[in-house]
């Protein structure tokens, strides 16, 4: 009961927090010239997971990508497609139907890549939060396949339903504030059909988790979570419907790899996802 207690706590907090700097996220942009050309970023913290899932030499921009500097961008064409940029600042996605891909993305803001219309793509690209206080990687919905992200509090926050996330290595987790509760993927409510396979998500800390799914703001359905290798937190998954947004249904959690978190596994309030062919106890590395 203590370490639920002590992640209520965190939450709240760090949400307020988050909210209040909303409003500040795209006040800047940066400007960069000069030719580029992909790198991986040095990403020391966590080891490489087994071999068959998502690491540093499958994910992220393709090795030899010639890269086109490009400072933050608003996107709100319909159908837009993104291809081949160093980013320095946020990107912003207010159009439908927009790919972002075979790109570097770096700020220190709340979000890195903040998604508002719908169907949004974002492949092969590497993610950079810069280790901001609260910065997620990905905040939205969408298609989010083959990307590398590291030096955020969470990888992906899912803000919306209809969504696949697939391929991804989420590793690095590194916020430098007093209060980080660190998720790889986290969903908060609201949210419905949701896929998360074949993913590596490490979590090297020893607080919140590798997956976290609850009900803060809304009911949960129909949220898929197969053949993942997660690992750490203070438990490596949660599934939780112990606040008031309203249900959770249709979870499913089947043949992930899932490396002990400080105080266990698993963690399951108020809900009975599906489980089959899980491996606990696989090797954390951590």
């Amino acid at each position: 009961m203590l370490e639920i207690w002590l992640w209520q706590f965190r939450r709240r907090s760090g949400r307020f927090s988050l909210l209040q700097k909303n409003g500040l996220a795209l006040a800047v942009g940066i400007l960069i010239v000069g030719p580029a050309f992909a790198q991986t970023a040095a990403q020391s913290g966590s080891p490489s997971p087994p071999s068959g899932f998502p690491d540093a030499t499958n994910t992220g921009v393709p090795a030899g990508t010639k890269l086109t500097p490009s400072g933050a961008l608003t996107i709100s064409t319909p159908g837009a497609v993104i291809d081949g940029l160093d980013i320095k600042g946020v990107v912003t996605i207010n159009a439908s139907n927009v790919t972002l891909q075979n790109s570097r993305i770096a700020a220190a803001n709340w979000t890195v890549i903040d998604i508002r219309g719908s169907g949004a793509t974002i492949q092969n690209c590497e993610i950079d939060g810069l280790a901001a206080e609260g910065v997620r990687g990905i905040s939205g919905a969408g298609t989010f396949l083959r990307n590398n992200i590291h030096n955020v509090e969470d990888g992906i926050y899912v803000a919306g339903s209809q969504t696949l996330i697939q391929d991804n290595y989420i590793h690095d987790l590194k916020s430098d504030w007093s209060g980080p509760h660190y998720d790889g993927i986290q969903i908060d409510g609201n949210v419905s059909n949701v896929t998360i396979r074949h993913n590596t998500v490490i979590n090297d800390h020893d607080n919140t988790s590798a997956i976290m799914i609850d009900n803060y703001f809304g009911p949960i359905t129909n949220i898929t979570v197969d053949n993942n290798y997660l690992s750490g937190g203070g438990y490596t998954i949660y599934s939780d419907g112990q606040f008031t947004g309203g249900a959770v249904t249709g979870v499913s959690f089947t043949n992930n790899y899932v490396g002990k978190g400080r105080w266990g596994s698993f963690s399951i309030n108020k809900n009975t996802p599906h489980m089959a062919g899980n491996v606990e106890g696989a090797p954390s590395k951590r």
